[in-house]
């Protein structure tokens, strides 16, 4: 018997201790661990990963750059861009994703049993209260399971349904913030561009300029040292060219980046050189036209600015989400059915099917319904009331971006008649200048006035080109159409400078706000079928869409007046 008790001890010691060293290594390794920073090669990598995305080699520039093409390659290869487009991917790809979650789960498992002796016991007589003395089993020591079980819960199904279509309005969702981005690349891109031109038109005057007034500089530091001058008079006229000067230099610095902005903004590697295509000089001296109403603008930018959309499907969201929270209230049924497989000799069958249903209900979810479905419904009115608030201010960014393009535009008119008047003096004071009847002074702050004036004007015509950008990112105008036959380069700026050319027929085509709120039913029926109002939608269990007004046409009524 002592000799037997010393046996076993010994085989529970052999068992024990492997399983303490494991459990101690386990304990081991995890206090061993400690903050790792990067080394020097792995920064090294990165950096080269990196530089390998955003300087990846582009579609050559063959010709001087144009506005259109300007923005075809920001929306192309802008990395701005490049993030919304890889974010509506993911979101396309975790839709994709949730329709996984709603087929029931089939779950294949095989596995090995063993122990160390038999699984023996006794019985017990019920009727005597003694034990049978003799000891069964009826488990093998060895043994090898498998099945393949299918289960189905039916309130899981319906919550992920739902999950499947907040889902699918999130990749709509991605698509209209997508949206916003490249409506902000294109504002951008048109006030850098015209920067750039006003850069490129005088920084060519700017340096024989320059020298200009250097050469004096140092004629009058000559005059002063042989006094032929009187001091004051010599110092003075010394402190204008150097006033002179710094003005100038003030200049350069002001422009000397617009042209890099302008690359950044298109994708471009800094410091890669680029030639701007120059517009004609009559569009130089033509602001652009705003030929829609007001109230036009308003209706269309209710209909398409991306951010009411993102949350109209946001309200689309709570909605299932409302509808979520009430079916976890609701009972949960089990389907379940399984195939089996157990090699234990004792078994009389070793292969069988099972298969049941089983319900279940927390009953506490009874007293919780209440607060749920409060609590769901004031997240829809808050969703509701958000998209209110954003559509007023929506109406007010309309109204302010197109107060702002008039008065820029009453402004560049009279700066352009500035800077004629400006270059008018300057030849007056060129022609008196050679006949000897002004000083060389005179004539050189002439000449820096007009300069200055010219740069004003082209400054004051790249914010109206702004201006007018604001005007269509607060209507929500795209730039592109929903869908392209190609994605090269020349599509891209083909179909910009045709989007850009007719946003303004489209908006004029839209029903005036008061008309909207007085004849609802009329504007439904009637309603043209716009661009974005027919967004194109991924693949998603339907659901019914949010009612909205579309645009109707305006009935014979006179044209908008021009800004």
């Amino acid at each position: 018997m002592k000799t037997s008790t010393v046996h076993l001890r010994r085989r529970l010691l052999s068992s024990v201790v492997p399983v303490a060293v494991l459990t101690a290594s386990l304990l081991a390794a995890g206090c061993a661990v400690k903050p790792e920073p990067l080394t020097a090669e792995e920064n090294l990598a990165r950096v080269r990963t990196d530089l390998g995305v955003v300087l990846a080699p582009q579609e050559p520039l063959t010709k001087a750059v144009s506005m259109d093409e300007a923005m075809a390659r920001a929306i192309k290869y802008n990395l701005d861009e490049r993030v919304k487009l890889m974010e509506m991917a993911v979101a396309t790809d975790q839709l994709e994703l949730s329709r996984y979650d709603m087929l029931p789960r089939v779950v294949a498992a095989a596995g090995y049993v063993g122990r160390n002796n038999d699984a023996g016991s006794e019985s017990l007589n019920l009727a005597t209260g003694r034990r049978t003395g003799e000891s069964t089993t009826a488990t093998d020591k060895h043994r090898r399971t498998g099945d393949l079980a299918f289960t189905w819960n039916v309130l899981d199904f319906g919550v992920s349904y739902l999950r499947a279509r907040q889902n699918a309005n999130l990749v709509l969702i991605a698509d209209e913030r997508r949206r916003r981005v490249v409506q902000g690349i294109m504002q951008d891109v048109r006030t850098a561009y015209w920067r750039a031109v006003a850069a490129e038109r005088l920084l060519k005057r700017l340096a024989p300029l320059e020298k200009r007034v250097e050469g004096a500089r140092r004629d009058a530091r000559t005059l002063e040292a042989l006094r032929v001058q009187a001091p004051l008079q010599a110092l003075n006229y010394t402190r204008t060219l150097v006033e002179t000067l710094r003005q100038l230099q003030s200049l350069r610095r002001e422009l000397v980046a617009a042209k890099s902005q302008l690359g950044a903004l298109m994708g471009l590697p800094p410091g890669e050189p680029f030639e701007i295509e120059m517009p004609a000089a009559s569009v130089m001296q033509a602001p652009p036209k705003l030929d829609v109403g007001t109230e036009a603008l308003e209706t269309y930018a209710l209909l398409n600015r991306p951010e009411l959309l993102e949350e109209s499907y946001n309200q689309r969201i709570s909605a299932d989400e409302t509808w979520r929270s009430l079916l976890k209230l609701l009972p949960g049924i089990d389907v379940n059915a399984a195939l089996r497989y157990d090699s234990n000799s004792f078994l009389l069958n070793q292969r069988w099917a099972d298969y049941g249903a089983r319900i279940s209900w927390n009953l506490i979810n009874l007293i919780s319904a209440p607060a749920t479905k409060s609590y769901a419904e004031a997240q829809e009115e808050l969703v509701s009331f958000r998209r209110q608030a954003l559509s007023m201010a929506v109406l007010s960014q309309v109204h302010v971006a197109v107060l702002q393009f008039r008065e820029l535009k009453q402004e560049f008119a009279l700066t352009a008649e500035q800077a004629d008047l400006d270059t008018r003096i300057r030849s007056q004071y060129t022609n008196v200048g050679e006949a000897g009847q002004v000083g060389e002074l005179g004539v050189i702050q002439s000449e820096v006035t007009a300069l200055l004036s010219d740069l004003r004007r082209d400054l004051v015509l790249a914010d109206l080109h702004n201006a007018y950008a604001r005007v269509m990112v607060s209507a929500g105008v795209d730039p592109l159409p929903e869908t392209m036959a190609a994605n090269d380069l020349a599509s891209l700026t083909q179909a910009v400078g045709k989007g850009l050319s007719s946003w303004q027929e489209r908006a004029n085509g839209m029903l005036r706000v008061k008309d909207l709120m007085a004849t609802p039913k009329a504007a439904a029926k009637d309603a043209p079928k716009d661009s974005r109002t027919e967004t194109v939608k991924p693949e998603a269990p339907k659901q019914e869409p949010a009612k909205q007004v579309a645009p109707v046409p305006v009935a014979a009524s006179a044209p908008a007046p021009a800004a």
